[in-house]
């Protein structure tokens, strides 16, 4: 990978970031029922004091356990994704009861977590040479930026869909794999982008 915000050396790493944040997001809103991603903690949020909320004050409540405190881009970033997806899971799911979400639901929210922030920890580290890749051309480079990050989207929800169906259970580690495999085959495929 190019050097960018981080280089490839710290990539591994700004990636763990994004598995921590999904993994504590599915921890979260699926109570801690079945996963082991906080060895037998109890979630960082009570999820009865969200009831009776909107859609954006339960994502920014939950974003704000998860990832306290802005101290870096990456942090800021998983923030974000942390809102986004679960801002979406629910406005799509209107009558969806947050205090008792169906795994389902839990485990969508989970998956875009992890591709969001992802996405936002990739554009931190290659946006810029995306953008001198086209050449000024400020259209062309957004493009660009959202096939990218459609094919992020859509991959972890591939890779997801592989880890459950050969029955790994959702973790740190699962999500640290998927986030790697995907960032791999983003850099291989969109290298001519960059």
């Amino acid at each position: 990978m190019r050097k960018g915000y981080g280089g490839s050396a710290t990539t591994s790493r700004r990636m763990s970031k994004s598995a921590s944040a999904a993994a504590g997001v599915f921890d979260i809103l699926s109570r801690g029922e079945g996963a082991a991603v906080a060895d037998g903690d109890p979630p960082a949020l009570d999820l009865t004091t969200l009831a009776g909320l909107s859609h954006s004050e339960v994502a920014e409540r939950i974003a704000e356990a998860v990832n306290p405190g802005d101290v870096s881009l990456d942090d800021a970033g998983v923030r974000e994704a942390i809102a986004e997806a679960i801002s979406s899971v629910l406005n799509e799911n209107e009558n969806a009861d947050v205090t008792n979400l169906p795994p389902e639901l839990a485990e969508e929210c989970f998956v875009r977590t992890l591709s969001f922030s992802a996405f936002n920890i990739l554009v931190a580290d290659i946006g810029a040479s995306v953008q001198r890749a086209a050449h000024g051309n400020a259209v062309l480079a957004n493009d660009r930026l959202k096939e990218i990050s459609d094919f992020v989207r859509e991959t972890y929800q591939a890779q997801y869909a592989k880890v459950k169906a050969i029955g790994s259970k959702i973790s740190r580690s699962t999500a640290a794999k998927i986030a790697r495999d995907v960032t791999a085959q983003v850099m291989d495929i969109f290298e001519s982008y960059l």
